[in-house]
């Protein structure tokens, strides 16, 4: 009996710690921040990167993109892409809308002979119309390691790719909301 209550006992011990390893976005709303009603169009300006593979960085925009479509429609959200530059985009015009901007930075890939481990990092920033700060930050570390026997390069950049996305685009529209 007490072997089974020792192995139980060390069963959630692992259990706890890897779920304390689990990386999550951080949410931080800014003064000013107010959710955001249903019917709005959020612009989003492409994402800067900073050395950052093509695969990682065309797959994180897209598929955020497109999850924000797919999910935004439950919440009644309209989101369009901004095909500027921040800089270029009147400061005016900016100033009455709600838009979306991103960072992927931190990229770091350490391979050695039989395993990789990649960590990025990213980040979103919500403005809101009449805002000049972002009122919504995102911050969302995210690190893989795999084995070169199970998987490739290739394929885990396309695996962060996507679950940077999907988590950011699914942790913003609860955000958006207020959830």
């Amino acid at each position: 009996m007490m072997k089974i209550m020792k192995s139980v006992a060390i069963l959630l011990l692992c259990l706890v710690l890897l779920s304390a390893c689990h990386q999550r976005p951080a949410v931080h709303t800014e003064k000013g921040f107010s959710v955001v009603p249903p019917n709005e169009k959020i612009y989003i300006v492409p994402f800067t990167t900073v050395m950052v593979p093509r695969e990682v960085e065309e797959g994180i925009f897209d598929q955020f993109v497109d999850a924000l479509n797919a999910e935004g429609v439950v919440d009644r959200y309209e989101f369009v892409i901004l095909k500027q530059n921040l800089s270029t985009i009147d400061k005016d015009w900016l100033a009455d809308h709600y838009y979306l901007t991103g960072d992927l930075f931190a990229y770091v890939e350490e391979s050695g002979c039989c395993a990789t481990t990649i960590r990025s990092r990213s980040r979103l920033k919500l403005f809101q119309p009449g805002q000049s700060e972002p009122t919504l930050v995102m911050e969302y570390p995210r690190e893989i390691f795999f084995e070169h026997d199970y998987s490739n390069i290739l394929v885990q950049r396309r695996r962060l790719a996507t679950d940077i996305a999907t988590t950011l685009a699914q942790k913003l529209l609860k955000s958006l909301a207020g959830s």
